[in-house]
């Protein structure tokens, strides 16, 4: 697969999104779906949740996280230097580009948990077009477990409007990705994943990269509708 038949640079500049279905396939993918069924099993590589009842309360982001445990896994650890993935890093940033961080998130079967409208980094830090989110999926999602929301050209419009952090956003589309399917986003899209009430887990694998130019202290702000976090404490 050449990168020229799948990477519209163009349409991810404008929109803030690109969708590229069935990206991973196969023997890859079933590899990718073992490794991350060990990984979801093993809690204590999951970030702790005592103390955060006021982050979950505030916020209503309430799923399980994995934050770059990646490491142990064969084909998971491999997932950032995928030659085609390395091939659209180096048309959005010819300066170079830095992974950030790897980030599993896992919203279980039946207990409601969602993620909600934010940007990933603040406006007033990092421009658009310097910092993206390259969201893998393992398995399908379905819009009741838990669909990416996201308003198309709102990584251009500055702070994420202020208000109840999951109540519609004007503009707003959804998309229930399938198995292997790639999601790249801007860290400033406007975007949330619903609640998931459905008896099917809801799985993403996020590899976070940044433009080399961009400095790690200017990236730990994430935005919500009702506040925002120093991810850095």
């Amino acid at each position: 697969m050449s990168v020229n038949y799948i990477f519209d640079k163009e349409g991810l500049l404008t929109n803030g999104v690109l969708h590229i279905p069935s990206f991973f396939k196969g023997e890859q993918l079933s590899a990718i779906q073992s490794e991350l069924s060990q990984l979801l099993q093993d809690e204590s590589k999951m970030v702790e949740r005592k103390g955060a009842e006021h982050f979950f309360k505030k916020y209503q982001s309430t799923s399980y996280c994995f934050v770059d445990q990646l490491a142990d896994f064969p084909t998971l650890n491999t997932l950032s230097g995928n030659v085609l993935i390395r091939a659209i890093l180096d048309g959005l940033f010819p300066e170079g580009s830095k992974l950030k961080q790897t980030l599993v998130q896992h919203n279980k079967a039946g207990e409601g948990q969602a993620i909600p409208w934010h940007q990933d980094v603040h406006f007033e830090q990092v421009a658009a077009g310097k910092m993206y989110n390259f969201l893998i999926y393992p398995f399908d999602v379905t819009e009741e477990s838990g669909a990416l929301h996201y308003v198309p050209g709102s990584h251009l419009q500055g702070r994420l409007p202020v208000g109840n952090p999951h109540d519609p956003l004007s503009g707003q589309l959804l998309l229930a990705p399938k198995a292997g399917d790639l999601v790249i986003g801007d860290c400033l899209l406007f975007h949330k994943v619903n609640h998931n009430f459905s008896d099917r887990d809801r799985v993403s694998i996020n590899l976070r990269f940044r433009s080399s130019e961009v400095a790690p202290e200017d990236t730990e702000i994430g935005v919500y509708r009702n506040g925002q976090v120093n991810y850095a404490g």
